[in-house]
């Protein structure tokens, strides 16, 4: 119950948005996690729309997500002083005002923040890696025992540098619905319209962070790298599946913390499992450094690559068609969904749909 409580509150953290090397002993802090201010943000190399969040945590009996903060004023600071930004969207949300706006790498940066009711926060500095770049990404079968597995997998080049190399990476997934085309089933294509296709977003891991780290010194190959595995035994499979896989290249002290998150979340369920507790970022209280802030400012080069697959990929293995007619089902009227369910005959009736095809998917 405590680790299931726990995990609730950083549901919503590895949503926004996803390990080699060794790991510092992680610090804990045990106790009452309500009401503890969260600021998180990627400021990338790329420009783009770049969003920041600053909530609050509820208490564990609620279990839902995180209180958002208005009127907060946030900015970026670079090494001569000179200040960024950033506008209020909706309540929680911030958007960094200049899109345009390139971070160099080698150049430091920190986060400024003032948050009503809270208090003035500041990051550690932070230096904007250079780029690393993402040869390719492609889709692997795997089996295990009676489950097959999507593998999403990738090869990126691993630039020469001293100080080391440091990756994560998070995963997008967007699956189509299209409705049943009734137009086709009645030869009827004056009573009934074209069928609608919906598009749906989710992150098909978002309590885990895929992690890697290497200190060589030469540039080499990396080959095969795992970045998401999920069953195949899901329905939404029967149609297209395209995954946005973006590698992030981050800083040493970056990697830590996702190292530690991934240790606290990624529990085995047994005695030697670290204790419930808060993974501090580096973020902290201007005027009261004891103060406890959850979240991180995080710079980042970014790459970023497409995966496509449907049911066609698993064959042999047999994704069913998750839209039948029961005709036993005397609950499902003949019109106006023919003995369909509401959500087969109209995707529109799926919750978070979307009629706006993404622009990569015919990548």
């Amino acid at each position: 119950m405590i680790k299931s409580r726990f995990l609730n509150i950083y549901s919503w953290f590895f949503l926004l948005l996803f390990c080699g090397g060794c790991v510092k002993e992680i610090s804990y802090e045990l106790g009452n996690q309500e009401n503890v201010l969260v600021i998180y943000g990627v400021l990338s190399d790329k420009p783009g729309r770049r969003i920041f969040r600053v909530t609050r945590t509820n208490p564990f009996e609620k279990q839902v997500d995180s209180n958002p903060i208005t009127g907060a004023q946030l900015f970026v600071i670079d090494s001569k002083g000179k200040k960024y930004g950033f506008v209020e969207l909706d309540p929680g949300s911030y958007l960094f005002q200049d899109t345009l706006f390139q971070p160099k790498a080698g150049e430091t940066y920190y986060l400024d923040a003032v948050v009503p009711n809270a208090g003035h926060y500041r990051s550690d500095l932070e230096v904007m890696p250079g780029p690393t770049t993402l040869d390719r990404a492609y889709p692997g079968v795997q089996k295990i025992e009676n489950d097959t597995r999507l593998q999403l997998l990738a090869d990126t080049r691993i630039p020469s540098d001293p100080q080391g190399v440091y990756l994560r990476w998070g995963v997008t997934r967007v699956w189509q619905r299209t409705s049943v085309d009734f137009g086709t089933i009645f030869m009827d294509r004056f009573r009934f319209k074209p069928p609608i296709v919906c598009y749906f977003t989710v992150f098909p891991d978002p309590n885990g962070v895929r992690l890697f780290s290497s200190k060589r010194q030469d540039q080499f190959e990396l080959k095969e790298q795992e970045i998401l595995n999920i069953t195949a035994a899901d329905s939404k499979f029967f149609e297209k599946n395209v995954f946005e896989i973006i590698q992030y290249r981050i800083s040493f002290n970056a990697h830590e913390y996702w190292s530690n998150l991934n240790k606290v979340t990624n529990q085995a369920g047994t005695i030697f499992d670290p204790p419930p507790a808060t993974v501090r970022g580096n973020i902290y209280n201007v005027d009261n450094p004891k103060d406890r802030t959850l979240g991180y400012f995080e710079l980042a080069s970014l790459d970023t690559a497409y995966v496509s697959v449907d049911a066609t990929f698993f064959t042999p293995f047999y994704i069913p068609d998750p839209c039948t007619p029961d005709y036993t089902n005397r609950s499902l009227a003949p019109a106006p969904t023919y003995y369909y369910t509401a959500e087969c005959a109209y995707c529109t009736n799926i919750k978070n749909h979307s009629t706006i095809r993404p622009k990569f998917w015919f990548r």
